[in-house]
């Protein structure tokens, strides 16, 4: 009887212990409470050195400060794409756009820019969308009357 109420026990503890998966990345506050540990855990034997922990704490603000700026760098990049992408409403662009026979080239007027998944997408004047990266030449668009002889 006895095993059998041992056996019942760790069952409901295994059933509510909440199991995690070991992530490869360790993210900010995973860092930030191992470097509050450590201080509390170490050896009192071999302390840890001030100018140990203080590197420690140097290193964590050099990542933070670099994570910081790809973040902003990234943000700059897709605000750079969308004003180049803009700057072509009105104009009429050639793109070369993927297809099951090979590349072929699209052209038209852009008529309107939009972005998705941080790409920079152009609206022609046919309807179809194509990505900024694909566009291989932009001309003025002739106004009506413009280039009749």
């Amino acid at each position: 009887m006895l095993a059998n109420d041992v056996v019942s026990l760790l069952n409901a503890q295994t059933s509510q212990t909440q199991i995690r998966t070991p992530s490869p990345e360790m993210d900010k506050q995973t860092f930030l409470i191992l470097l509050t540990k450590q201080p509390a855990n170490q050896d009192p034997l071999d302390p840890m050195k001030s100018e140990e922990f203080v590197s420690q704490l140097a290193q964590f603000s050099s990542l933070e400060q670099a994570m910081n700026l790809n973040s902003n760098f990234e943000q700059f990049m897709a605000f750079q794409q969308l004003t180049q992408a803009t700057s072509l409403i009105g104009k009429t662009v050639v793109c070369l756009v993927h297809t099951p026979e090979g590349l072929i080239p699209v052209a038209g007027v852009v008529e309107m820019v939009m972005t998705l998944d941080g790409q920079a997408y152009l609206k022609l004047s046919d309807g179809s969308e194509v990505e900024l990266s694909t566009v291989i030449s932009v001309q003025p668009t002739p106004v009506d009357g413009e280039g009749d002889s």
